[in-house]
């Protein structure tokens, strides 16, 4: 009995990982193929998306709707790693410049006494960020994706304007 509740209490000790973050959501549009948001949910490997709008070829997400997935576990430790790794204190809030097109990418994260947005539309913005964002739009491309009725506040949300209808 007394090795049982060593081993119960050695694997307790072992899923008791300090959080890397209290908040941490995503947002990222593109001018022809997608604007989504996703939240990453801080105490375990859930995340909540939002596909805002996508293309009419996207056969994956439909526009306006929420959905629930789940990362695995080397998707949950490389999450981990970028926001360990990126010292976003030191970061501004704003990368921009001014063209009409391309790709737009906002964080939001609430870590270590610090709550921060980074806006970004710009092609000079630092590598550790822009790695981030394609991993996380990798990441959610490859994720197996629940419709649900549930709504999600994203304090990353973008406030562009939708494409243009499709022919």
């Amino acid at each position: 009995m007394k090795k049982i509740s060593l081993l119960i209490l050695l694997i307790s000790l072992l899923n008791c990982k300090k959080q890397t973050f209290d908040e941490f959501d995503f947002s990222f549009g593109n001018t022809f193929e997608t604007d989504f948001s996703i939240k990453f949910d801080s105490k375990n490997d859930s995340v909540y998306i939002r596909e805002n709008w996508s293309s009419f070829q996207n056969k994956t997400t439909k526009s306006e709707t929420n959905y629930l997935a789940v990362l695995n576990t080397s998707q949950k430790i490389k999450l981990d790693s970028f926001v360990e790794s990126i010292n976003f204190k030191t970061l501004d809030t704003l990368y921009f410049e001014r063209y009409s097109d391309g790709e737009y990418y906002n964080f939001h994260i609430k870590k270590d006494g610090i709550e921060k947005t980074i806006k970004t539309h710009s092609h000079s913005i630092p590598k550790s960020l822009e790695k981030f964002a394609y991993w996380i739009y990798e990441t959610k491309k490859s994720l197996k994706l629940t419709e649900t009725k549930r709504n999600f506040d994203f304090k990353s949300k973008n406030n562009f304007p939708e494409p243009p209808e499709a022919p």
